[in-house]
């Protein structure tokens, strides 16, 4: 059954069991407390104080990202009453499914024929499991939307430049596009398609056709959605809040970045790291693609991908700020890149190798979730997992036996179907999206090690929260509906000003590394959440003390 679906259906046979595997990571996994709680907590207030254009976190100004995400966040609680995890997620899985659909679509329409249904499904699942692809899937960041719009952006493009489809209609859609991924995610989005454009224009000698895609009407389609979005900015947030957006954070984050930054050759090792486990497949196809002989020159398609990968790498490469994450917009050129140049050069050792690899890695990983968790289960009380029960589940020993099994059934379709690269490729990513399904039934306990949700479920309604040693632990009002003092690892000013009553929040490195604030609380109600302590603080009064708490609000953010 699972055959005829995907010969008939290979790509949205691939999506949906994409659907199945991560619905339950997606629909219980607890915010991230660095960015996904923080976004939230933005959105909040922007409902809160009236704002469309115009953000703040705890009361700073926010213009670090377009509003188009923020509404998306602001739209769903208005909707549904609350912030839905598998409701917000939708708005990374469906951009990824919406890429791997265009990317397919373009690879059989540039070369009608020559890929068979298996073969568009193990490119469809080889894109959808490289590594950071397949955690952009269900994240919540920007990313993975401005990449379905710079795809949507250059797919639209090749059909103008191939005579495909209503051309009319296509020279308002490819400025809407690029527009659309500037109001996404900021600069990036906005030079990625016309780079890659440019480049690929130029090297096929056509340097004069990029006015004619690239001319008046395109930039100035362009440059009239943002005189609207920048007048909305000045009216929500004035003149400092444009100038923020504008500049500081546009060319501070590229020239000289007070974010993330690095060296100009870091994402040559990033590279390899986030197209795991394919890495070894892909990443040279960038520059196999450009090469041929005579004969058997560069497939036009081919020698697209090639260039926009290049071209957006060396672009992402030139900026000051650099994470891994940015590197987004090459993921699904590269990956679709390899069964281009398989079709061109012909399977040859090094590809088997290139899958042997991961495979045996495979194997590994799996066998080690094995060994954990039987120990886990046989030894209960070793000291170094005690604190993770999770680790005791019949799912994670699935989950070991799901990744043993597709390394092993990998290896056995390389042996046995030389040249038939999307046998193993198949085995390995169904058996990944398979592993991510049985881990998931462990989120719930999961998460006390991810976010503060199950965290905030133990502070009781109205208690003032403290908070010691806690990563950004300002969203948490996302949870708890109010204002949280932060002491920092400040332990001196904590123990000066003693709170006598509430709740306190406390990383237990912290705590074995401070005696004396143990002894401070020894004797009082606690419990264990992931790595944090929650305290119930029931003392009697103390002196007062003129050292300040930094009460995270909205009021003092301002007034600092």
């Amino acid at each position: 059954m699972f055959k005829k679906a995907i010969e008939k259906h290979p790509v949205l046979t691939v999506l949906l069991f994409m659907a199945v595997t991560l619905t339950p990571m997606m629909a219980m996994r607890d915010y991230s407390p660095s960015n996904e709680l923080r976004y939230l907590s933005i959105a909040d207030e922007a409902l809160s104080d009236g704002n469309i254009f115009a953000f703040t976190n705890q009361g700073e100004h926010y213009a670090d990202k377009p509003p188009l995400y923020f509404w998306l966040i602001m739209l769903c609680k208005l909707l549904f009453g609350k912030h839905s995890m598998f409701v917000l997620s939708l708005f990374s899985f469906i951009p990824a499914c919406v890429i791997i659909a265009i990317m397919d679509k373009w690879i059989t329409a540039a070369l009608p024929g020559c890929f068979n249904a298996e073969e568009r499904a193990g490119a469809a699942l080889l894109a959808a499991t490289c590594g950071l692809f397949l955690g952009m899937s269900v994240f919540l960041r920007m990313d993975m939307l401005m990449c379905m719009w710079i795809v949507l952006a250059l797919w639209t493009f090749w059909k103008m430049d191939n005579g495909i489809g209503n051309i009319k209609v296509q020279h308002w859609l490819l400025p809407l596009y690029i527009f659309l991924a500037l109001f996404t995610k900021g600069p990036v989005g906005l030079l990625a398609p016309p780079l890659a454009i440019s480049v690929y224009l130029i090297c096929d000698r056509r340097p004069k056709d990029i006015f004619k895609y690239l001319g008046i009407k395109t930039w100035g389609l362009i440059a009239g959605l943002c005189l609207v979005w920048f007048t909305g900015v000045w009216f929500d947030g004035g003149k400092e809040y444009l100038n923020n957006l504008l500049f500081h954070q546009t060319v501070g984050r590229a020239v000289n970045s007070f974010h993330h930054k690095a060296p100009l050759w870091q994402y040559c090792i990033l590279i390899w790291e986030v197209m795991a486990p394919w890495c070894l497949l892909t990443v040279p196809c960038a520059v196999l693609a450009l090469c041929g002989k005579a004969e058997k020159k560069p497939l036009k398609v081919e020698k697209f991908f090639a260039l926009t990968v290049i071209t957006i790498f060396l672009m992402l490469s030139c900026f000051s700020s650099k994470l891994a994450i940015y590197l987004a917009p090459v993921f699904p050129f590269l990956a679709y890149c390899f069964p281009v140049v398989v079709k061109r050069r012909c399977w040859n050792g090094w590809f088997g190798a290139a899958l042997a690899i991961p495979a045996l890695l495979f194997i590994i990983i799996g066998a080690a979730a094995l060994i954990v968790s039987l120990v886990c289960i046989i030894f209960k009380s070793v000291p170094e997992l005690i604190n993770y029960p999770f680790l005791r589940s019949p799912m994670i020993l699935l989950a070991g036996l799901i990744g043993i099994a597709g390394g092993a059934i990998a290896l056995h379709s390389l042996a046995k179907h030389k040249g038939q690269w999307e046998k193993p490729v198949k085995a390995m990513a169904m058996s990944l999206l398979l592993f991510i399904f049985a881990v998931s039934f462990e989120m719930p306990r999961i998460n006390d090690f991810v976010g503060y949700g199950n965290l905030c479920k133990l502070i009781p309604e109205g208690n003032d929260v403290y908070t010691l040693s806690v990563h950004r632990p300002e969203n948490m009002d996302v949870y708890l509906g109010r204002d949280i003092y932060d002491f920092g690892k400040d332990a001196e000013s904590f123990l000066m000003i003693a709170p006598k009553k509430g709740s306190l929040v406390v990383s237990i490195s912290f705590l074995s590394k401070n005696p004396e604030v143990m002894e401070y609380l020894e004797g009082l109600d606690f419990e264990f959440c992931g790595n944090y302590a929650i305290y119930n603080l029931d003392l009697e009064e103390t002196s007062k003390s003129k050292i300040k708490i930094n009460k995270v609000t909205k009021k003092s953010r301002k007034d600092s």
